[in-house]
């Protein structure tokens, strides 16, 4: 079958137990009328009632409902989606990334879409930084400027659909944390490129990083540092070997002073030695913080 090539975007939404953000999130986008080739929703096997929220809206904005019968992270949520969008024969010009605690206004998707007619990124997100050795330099954009990245977050981005097929899809047995920045690397890899716009039209919450001394934080911790050796395991060079060395230093002496830092430094080194003997997936329970 020859595939079905559109101009109009494809919209991928991965969610997991954020029911009261996604309701208005989906009221909010039925209220625009945007325009779109698709709209898939991963649902991660939320427990609350996400699912009769996605079943109100399924009619109303044409979704594509994808119910995973267990949470297997972000990045992986957004692999299923794109693998999706391949198995229909579709072709969409663009894809636009949605999250679930982010709140986007009616300009949102025109405004993505305009930006993303510069040929010269693959990628274009509303928020990236610069790798530098040792440290990360966030970027700032004015006006309507796109400045060049290292790596962009998957929140308020826009990309060249066929570029990312060519790519390949987000990694799939980390769970979350560090798929977006490993993401970006083989899209530079790939011979593309990555920008940063400053986007007025998103309300970008970051609902579950918590603060330094929160649950959350724990378990992110773990993954962080866990899925920074599974890159290095799978891109090695030496910049990112001593970048690597340098920054878990660092983050491991901030720890020292900082409340509950014997629990985060413990989590950082258990998810060292997990990446070390490269334990993937969902390897550390999020509940008792016990590896599994």
């Amino acid at each position: 079958m020859k595939p079905f090539r559109t101009e109009l975007p494809a919209l991928i939404l991965v969610t997991f137990n954020r029911a009261y953000l996604l309701e208005k999130i989906l009221k909010s986008i039925h209220s625009f009328s945007w325009n779109y080739s698709c709209f898939i929703v991963v649902n991660n096997a939320c427990s609350d009632s996400t699912s009769d929220i996605l079943e109100e809206y399924k009619d109303k904005l044409n979704l594509e409902i994808i119910t995973l019968a267990e949470n297997i992270g972000h990045g992986a949520g957004l692999a299923k989606a794109m693998q999706s969008i391949v198995d229909k024969g579709e072709v969409p010009k663009h894809l636009v990334f949605l999250e679930d605690d982010s709140i986007p206004q009616k300009e949102y998707l025109d405004f993505l879409v305009q930006a993303a007619q510069n040929r010269k990124y693959t990628l274009i997100s509303s928020g990236g930084y610069l790798v530098k050795l040792g440290k990360r330099i966030k970027i700032h954009p004015k006006g309507n400027e796109i400045l060049p990245a290292d790596f962009g977050l998957f929140d308020g981005a826009i990309a060249r659909f066929e570029d990312l097929i060519k790519v390949g899809y987000p990694i799939e047995n980390w769970f979350m944390m560090f798929d977006d920045f490993e993401y970006c690397y083989r899209i530079k890899k790939s011979g593309f490129q990555i920008g940063v716009l400053k986007n007025p039209y998103v309300e970008i919450r970051h609902e579950g990083w918590g603060g330094g001394t929160s649950h959350s934080h724990l378990w992110r911790s773990y993954y962080q540092s866990r899925n920074f050796v599974l890159f290095l395991k799978m891109h090695f060079t030496w910049f990112y070997f001593w970048d690597f060395l340098i920054l878990q230093s660092k983050r491991l002496l901030g720890g020292i002073v900082a409340p509950n830092s014997l629990h985060v430094s413990k989590m950082r080194l258990m998810g060292i030695r997990a990446g070390l003997i490269g334990k993937t997936g969902k390897s550390l329970n999020l509940n008792t913080l016990k590896e599994n």
